[in-house]
C-alpha cells in the first residue's frame, strides 16, 4: 500500500510538473505572439512566408560593407575580379553538331538567371517552339558574374572568344549595374569606367598588404559574425511557431548589433592609400556632378553593348540584349505591403544612381537599335505580375521573378528570329 501511494504522488507531481510546463509553453508561445505583431502589425498565424521572410530582412546585411568582400573574390589580371572558380571550365568545347551554345552574360541578375534557366528550362523551351532549335540541345555558358558591369561584359566576350570559345548565341541583362554601381564609383572618387570599388578596393588593399594586424582580425572576425547572422536569419525565416520566432529574433539581433558595431569600428581605421600600389585602380581627384558622371556612365554602356554586337555581327553570331527590370525604377507595377518590406530600403546605396540613370540609360535605346543592336526593354516585364517577384532590396527577384523574365526573353528572342525569316 505505502509503495502504491508513492507511485501515486510521484504520478500527481509529474503531472503536475507536465500541466506547468504546458502553460509555461503556451504562456511562451503567446507572449511570442505578443511580440511577433509588435514587430510587423500583423498576426503570426495562419503561416504566412512571404511576411515571415519580410520581416527577417531586417537582419540582411548590406552588400556595401566593404571588408566581406575581401573573401569571397579574387582579383582577375582582365576581367578585375571574380567570384571563387568562375570561368575554371571554359572555354568549352562543342560536344556534337546538335548543341546550341548561348553565352549569358551580366552582372548577379544574370548569373541567378542563368542557375534558374539551367533548372527550369523556360526560355529554352520558347526557342525550342521554332523548327530550326526542336532537335538542338541548348547549352547555356554562364559568362555572368556578381557586381560585373560594362566595359567588364566586353572584355569577358572578346577573351572568351579569342581562347577559343564557340557561341551561337549571346544575351547580355545588365542595365541596373551599370548606372548604380558606376554612380558609387563617382561618390567615392574612382572613375566610373572602373570595376566595383566596393568590392575592388578591398582586393587592392589586401594585395598591397595594406592590411594591417588590427584589420585582418576585424575582418576574419566581421566575417565570423556574418556567417553566424546568415545562418541564424536563414532559420529565422522557417520558423512555424511563433516561440522560434522570438527566440531566433533575438538571436539575429544580437549577431547584427556585434555586426555593425566591429564593421564601424573597421571602417574608422585609417587606411593609406600609397601610389606604388601594385594593382591599378584609377582614382579621379574630385567626384563628377551627377550630370556629368552619368552621361560618361550611359556612354560607356552605350560604347560596350555596340562593341559586344559588332564583334558577335562579324563571326554571324546574334547577340540581345535586356535592360533588366529593377524596383527603384517605377513603372505600373503595383507592390503589395508584403513586397515593399522585402524589396525596398529608403537608406539603399543603390536607389538614386536606379532613379537618376534609368532614364538616362532608356533614352539611349533607340540609338542603340538603330545601330544595329537588338536591345529590349525589360523594365516593365513584371507590370502584369500581383505576385511577389524579388527577393531582397537590391535588384535580384525570386523564382517566380526569374521565371517571368526567362518567358519574357525567350518570347522577345523568338519574336525577333520569327521576323527575320524569308516568306
Amino acid at each position: 500500500m505505502e509503495k502504491r501511494g508513492l507511485v501515486r504522488r510521484l504520478f500527481k507531481l509529474l503531472r503536475l510538473v507536465a500541466i506547468n510546463l504546458l502553460l509555461l509553453l503556451i504562456l511562451l508561445e503567446l507572449s511570442a505572439l505578443v511580440f511577433y505583431f509588435s514587430q510587423t502589425r500583423s498576426f503570426f498565424y495562419p503561416l504566412n512566408k512571404d511576411r515571415i521572410k519580410a520581416s527577417a530582412t531586417q537582419f540582411e546585411v548590406s552588400g556595401s560593407n566593404r571588408e566581406a568582400w575581401t573573401f569571397d573574390y579574387q582579383i582577375h589580371p582582365y576581367f578585375g575580379f571574380i567570384t571563387q572558380r568562375s570561368y575554371a571550365d571554359l572555354p568549352l568545347k562543342r560536344a556534337n553538331k546538335d548543341q546550341f551554345i548561348i553565352g549569358i552574360f551580366g552582372g548577379s541578375v544574370a548569373q541567378e538567371f542563368c542557375d534558374y534557366e539551367f533548372q527550369h528550362r523556360v526560355m529554352a523551351k520558347s526557342l525550342q517552339s521554332l523548327p530550326e532549335f526542336q532537335n538542338k540541345q541548348i547549352v547555356l555558358i554562364q559568362f555572368a558574374n556578381q557586381a560585373h558591369k560594362q566595359p567588364q561584359q566586353l572584355l569577358i566576350l572578346n577573351y572568351f572568344l579569342s581562347v577559343g570559345q564557340e557561341l551561337d548565341m549571346a544575351i547580355n541583362i545588365d542595365g541596373f549595374n551599370e548606372v548604380a554601381l558606376s554612380y558609387l564609383n563617382n561618390k567615392v572618387g574612382t572613375e566610373v569606367s572602373m570595376p566595383n570599388d566596393y568590392i575592388y578596393s578591398p582586393l587592392v588593399d589586401l594585395a598591397n598588404k595594406d592590411f594591417s594586424s588590427e584589420q585582418l582580425g576585424l575582418s576574419l572576425e566581421i566575417l565570423q559574425l556574418k556567417n553566424s547572422l546568415q545562418n541564424t536569419f536563414n532559420r529565422l525565416r522557417e520558423c512555424k511557431v511563433a516561440t522560434c520566432y522570438m527566440l531566433r529574433w533575438a538571436q539575429a539581433r544580437y549577431f547584427l548589433n556585434r555586426y555593425r558595431e566591429k564593421s564601424q569600428t573597421f571602417s574608422q581605421l585609417k587606411r593609406e592609400e600609397g601610389k606604388s600600389s601594385l594593382v591599378y585602380l584609377k582614382k579621379i581627384d574630385q567626384s563628377l556632378e551627377d550630370a556629368e558622371a552619368l552621361e560618361r556612365i550611359v556612354d560607356i554602356w552605350f560604347n560596350s553593348a555596340r562593341g559586344m554586337n559588332d564583334v558577335l555581327a562579324a563571326r554571324k553570331i546574334p547577340y540581345f540584349e535586356f535592360i533588366q527590370p529593377n524596383q527603384y525604377f517605377p513603372t505600373k507595377r503595383q507592390f503589395s505591403v508584403e513586397e515593399m518590406k522585402i524589396a525596398f530600403d529608403e537608406k539603399s546605396g543603390y536607389k538614386q544612381g536606379t532613379i537618376k540613370g534609368y532614364p538616362k540609360l532608356l533614352d539611349r535605346v533607340n540609338n542603340l537599335q538603330s545601330a544595329g543592336v537588338k536591345v529590349f526593354n525589360a523594365v516593365n516585364a513584371f507590370d502584369e505580375t500581383r505576385e511577389i517577384v524579388y527577393r531582397d532590396n537590391c535588384c535580384h527577384y525570386n523564382d517566380l521573378g526569374n521565371e517571368v523574365l526567362a518567358r519574357y526573353i525567350g518570347q522577345s528572342i523568338v519574336t525577333d528570329l520569327k521576323s527575320k525569316r524569308v516568306p
